[in-house]
């Protein structure tokens, strides 16, 4: 895909954002500029080629840059990647599209989340707020992969859709390597709210865990959160199959398992009985699932698709509703078939 002399602009110096862009410059050995709101970071990536803010003690390769500069980012950039929190989105792509140059042939966002305003997918307002590029020409990638793991060559599995299956193909091909090996699909809709939506239920799996609930609980939470996944995937066109892949059952795994998992980690200190506020304020890093909880709510009630378990989290987390109760009111529904998605 890329050109000599090409460069790949990466928007984001969060933990992924910098993983994904230390990657880029290892396999492609092209120029990566990497836009990072904090001059702290712009300066420890270019004097010290280490993210010491929000991915410390990893190695970063010379041809790896970073900028306060959104036009120094984004400018030559072949390749544009978005990698930042979803509640900056809508702000930052109009930004972002001013300062696109002709030659940018593709844009790939890492963002595992939706637009708080509840009005659209972002993979949607992508295609609307970059008419250059169009839906054709814009990818979301997803799938189990924790930053730090990818930044020290962990093998992993990731899932690149586009609607055009070109694009995805060509970005597979591109990209993929003994460290990275990337499948490809035209579900974006699946792909995007696969990647989202496990972290409300990955906020959950750590609020039973914390509860001092073993793997019963756990088990049975994750299992009935994939099915809410599914059933509002489903409502807005998404492909069944995709949650069963890589995007879908395995990111969801990976999240309320993993260690590293950052939802996971907040669920758990919020079923010890710590406040949000208090966890927050320790935390340099954004916890993607608080902004998608409210989002997939009022996806559901827009759509009328029943989902519980993110009703109970978000009562917990702004309505005040109480840990017991809110678990009983779950346990407590009217009884049905389990594979009831539509």
């Amino acid at each position: 895909m890329t050109r000599k002399g090409s460069e790949i602009g990466v928007i984001g110096a969060g933990s992924w954002g910098t993983a994904f862009a230390r990657y880029l410059a290892g396999i492609k050995h092209l120029p990566v500029t990497m836009w990072a709101r904090e001059p702290e970071v712009v300066e420890s990536i270019n004097e010290r080629h280490e993210n010491t803010l929000y991915l410390p003690d990893v190695a970063l390769p010379e041809n790896l840059r970073a900028t306060a500069s959104l036009e120094e980012a984004v400018g030559r950039a072949e390749l544009l990647v978005i990698g930042v929190p979803s509640k900056f989105c809508p702000s930052l792509y109009p930004l972002i599209n001013s300062h696109l140059n002709g030659d940018c042939r593709y844009l790939i966002s890492l963002t595992k989340g939706l637009d708080e305003a509840g009005t659209d997918l972002l993979s949607r307002l992508m295609a609307k707020s970059f008419p250059s590029l169009g839906p054709s020409r814009i990818a979301v990638l997803s799938g189990p992969s924790f930053a730090r793991e990818l930044a020290k060559d962990h093998p992993t599995a990731v899932v690149v859709a586009s609607a055009e299956e070109e694009t995805a193909v060509d970005l597979q091909h591109s990209f993929s390597s003994s460290i990275l090996r990337i499948y490809h699909s035209t579900d974006v809709v699946g792909v995007e709210l696969g990647g989202a939506l496990k972290n409300i239920i990955a906020i959950a799996a750590g609020v039973v865990s914390g509860m001092g609930f073993g793997y019963n609980t756990l088990a049975s939470m994750i299992t009935r959160g994939n099915i809410e996944i599914l059933r509002l995937g489903l409502k807005l066109g998404a492909c069944e199959e995709t949650f069963l892949g890589l995007s879908g059952i395995g990111d969801l795994m990976l999240t309320c398992f993993g260690p590293l998992s950052r939802n996971r980690t907040f669920g758990e200190r919020i079923g010890k009985g710590e406040s949000m506020e208090a966890i927050l304020k320790g935390s340099v890093s954004v916890v993607e699932g608080l902004t998608t909880v409210k989002t997939a709510l009022k996806l559901s009630e827009k759509w009328g698709v029943e989902m519980p378990i993110t009703k109970q989290i978000h009562g917990v987390l702004y309505e005040g509703q109480d840990l017991k109760v809110a678990l009983n009111e779950l346990m407590g529904r009217s009884l049905k078939k389990e594979w009831n998605v539509r």
